[in-house]
């Protein structure tokens, strides 16, 4: 038998064929913006931080819709509807393993604020605040987190740590006028009058929300699509904690203005509905009339999204854990 011998070299590509390849997880270059004055600093603050909430929101799901309304053509005849409509579902997560995790990253957030040498302040010294004493029974809830709750967009899951409780703005169902926007006016309105005032400690809350799926078309586009009887919609998958997240203190709000992307989290993937618009130019006789016969048109694509539970976790743990140090050392950064 003819012996081959192979190097070493040969041998660990060999190994690179046969084994799984595991998509190493990595975060883009991103950077921390403070929105506020321009002069804002926390240097003759109070070293105490009261977290009024601590909020995760996971996209589990996307629904977009572009509708072009038929009717009369400029040059005679008549067009339908037109109408595409995509629905995106993430299929796989763990909503028990998601609410460790924010526990987990929750106790991590205090305990490196701590060796900055910021002191946790109770959540009971902003709950006795008199800003929060009008109508408290109508308006605020304090509690901790119970599990994945519904969110205000389609598909979000929402996440706040168990071990502490929160002031939690409370969304009235029996009032129809009330919605999302209206209670978020009314929320920023309250902790601006907080963070105002003078007090024994810094406000702070913490909004995150890690998207899975982001919409890939411009409205500059749905508009000339529309304006052509063409309607469109069109998603990708994209892992990334979006710039509407937030880390506030007092009256500034740290941002991330393009957000934080992980990649190797979610397979790459694009998916598209499009629908043009029935046309009939001509028409046709009936008797004394003539008739134009179009119908309405509809493209629906729902999809569902795989994903592994303990890769997803394991991005996310890494895009808010990267996103909250950058805060935490622009806010030592402003307190020096």
């Amino acid at each position: 038998m003819k012996r081959v011998n192979l190097s070493v070299f040969s041998f660990l590509l060999i190994l690179m064929c046969v084994l799984p390849q595991v998509n190493a997880q990595n975060v883009k270059d991103f950077k921390i913006k403070m929105l506020g004055p321009a002069n804002l600093n926390f240097r003759k603050s109070p070293k105490r931080i009261v977290i009024s909430d601590f909020q995760v929101n996971f996209q589990t799901a996307l629904q977009l819709e572009d509708k072009k309304k038929g009717g009369k053509l400029w040059r005679g005849g008549i067009k339908g509807d037109a109408k595409a409509s995509l629905t995106l579902v993430l299929d796989g997560l763990n909503m028990d393993e998601l609410q460790q995790l924010t526990d987990k990253l929750f106790e991590q957030y205090k305990a490196d604020l701590v060796s900055k040498g910021f002191e946790i302040a109770p959540i009971e010294e902003l709950w006795n605040h008199s800003t929060y004493q009008k109508n408290r029974e109508k308006r605020w809830d304090l509690r901790s987190g119970q599990g994945g709750e519904k969110g205000d967009e389609f598909g979000a899951i929402v996440m706040r740590p168990t071990g502490q409780k929160f002031i939690v703005n409370k969304q009235s169902m029996e009032n129809k006028k009330t919605g999302p926007l209206k209670i978020a006016n009314y929320e920023e309105q309250v902790e601006m009058k907080v963070s105002n005032q003078k007090t024994d400690f810094i406000f702070n809350k913490v909004v995150l929300n890690i998207l899975a799926f982001d919409n890939a078309l411009s409205e500059t586009t749905r508009a000339l699509n529309r304006h052509a009887g063409y309607a469109q919609v069109k998603a990708e998958t994209d892992f990334k904690i979006d710039s509407k997240s937030y880390n506030k203190f007092n009256i500034g709000q740290m941002i991330a203005k393009s957000g934080v992307e992980v990649e190797g989290v979610l397979e790459k993937q694009k998916f598209d509905a499009s629908q043009g618009a029935d046309v009939d130019r001509r028409g046709m006789d009936a008797g004394v009339f003539h008739v134009w016969r179009v119908e309405d048109k509809e493209d629906i694509n729902v999809s569902v999204v795989k994903c592994d539970p303990e890769t997803y976790k394991k991005g996310a743990e890494l895009a808010i854990t990267s996103f909250l140090d950058a805060t935490i050392e622009k806010l030592v950064d402003k307190a020096n």
